[in-house]
Parts: C-alpha cells; structure tokens; sequence
C-alpha cells in the first residue's frame, strides 16, 4: 500500500508519490537510450517566477547560469524553454511500426523522450524549490486510478487549479514589469535578473491536505 501526500520545500508544494521508486506506469516506458527516467520525458519552462526564485540566491544564480548554458536551451522574451532528449529517429521508426499501437497513450513522443535535469534511476537532478510547479504536482493517472479516496484526490486537484492561477498572476505581474522597463530575457538577460534580485517576492500558502492511500497493482511499465 502507497501513498500520495503533500510536501512543502521553502515554500514550494510538491505533491509525493511513494509508488514512483518502483514505477511500473506506461508513461515510465522508455524506448531511448535514456532508461529508468520514470515519467521524465517533459521538456521544462521556467517562467518568470521560477527564474525569480532563482535569483534570491547564489545557489539559484548558479543553476539559472547552469540552464541558460545548455545546449538545447532556448531563451525567449519571458520564460526559458530547457530541452532534452529526443530520439527522432527511434519514434518515427516506431510509429511506423505493427507495435505502437499496442501502446495505448496519445502522444507516444514520451517514449522517446527524456528531460534533460533526469538522472537515470535517480529521478530530477534539480532542488524542488527551483522545478516548474508542474514538475512538482505531476501523478500519472495509473495512480490516481488506484487512490482509495477520489474525493480526496479531488482536493488535491482543486488545490493544484488554485495555485496554478496564482503562479499565472505572478508570472504576468512580473512580465508587465519587465514591459514597463523595456527589457526582456531573451534581448536583456543579465538586466533582467539583476531586477528581479531586489524585487519582492511572494509565496503561494499552500494549505495542508491529508495523505491518499494508494491500493496495490500496476501496470506495464519500465
């Protein structure tokens, strides 16, 4: 018997899933050279918020310098675009193929991607503090299926829904910000951070949600 519960890490809710270690979900397949990456394969935005939260500390700093140096990383105006891996070649051979259809998921890209802050059989490299809230709140639905209490689970959704309008308001707060001083990441980067240092910042209060048991069972899977 698992369970789902949440987690706070200096002010950062993070929704646990004790299933996750022994991941057996079909969004855990990976049929690139990247394995044991469990649902990893998303490819990180981190919007203004997050490159604030950055920027509070030489930690943060350090990681946000980290990430606009990677090689498949992509700067626009007002959030950074941090992309992985992704076997092309492998997926339009699969897709191709009699057996992707024995893979019941819609997008079947995931099987051949990976994030590029995963570390094989270890999960995300990056604090939780600094990961994009839906990195933090994501439960594959193979999961949730298996939640003793859907009622329960629906608060946690409910909850998730609240805090991502208010990260939106933050991120547009922050964005008509850096309007109003005519800068942006992707032309004023340096700029860009050295305001957000000084700028204020605000905290979602999550609020305290018991823990969901989880029944026995899973699917096919890495």
């Amino acid at each position: 018997m698992g369970k789902i519960y949440l987690q706070m890490d200096e002010g950062i809710p993070q929704f646990v899933c004790t299933e996750c270690s022994s991941c057996r979900s079909i969004m855990g397949i990976s049929l690139c050279s990247v394995q044991n990456r469990g649902c990893c394969a998303y490819f990180p935005k981190f919007e203004l918020h997050d490159i604030h939260k950055m920027s509070k500390s030489q930690e943060g700093l350090n990681l946000l310098d980290k990430i606009r140096n990677m090689p498949g990383t992509e700067i626009y105006n007002y959030y950074i675009h941090a992309k992985g891996y992704f076997d092309e070649s492998g997926y339009n051979k699969f897709i191709q193929s009699k057996i992707a259809s024995e893979y019941d998921l819609d997008d079947k890209t995931v099987f051949f991607r990976a994030c590029p802050f995963v570390k094989p059989g270890k999960g995300c490299t990056l604090p939780v503090k600094y990961r994009h809230y839906i990195c933090n709140v994501f439960i594959c639905g193979e999961v949730v299926e298996r939640a003793a209490d859907l009622e329960l689970y629906q608060r946690y959704i409910e909850e998730c829904s609240s805090y991502a309008r208010w990260m939106k308001w933050e991120n547009d707060s922050l964005e008509m910000l850096l309007r109003e001083k005519g800068i942006t990441l992707k032309d004023n980067f340096d700029e860009v951070v050295e305001l957000l240092k000084y700028e204020p910042i605000e905290y979602y209060e999550f609020p305290t949600l018991p823990e969901i048991q989880i029944e026995s069972g899973f699917s096919i899977g890495a």
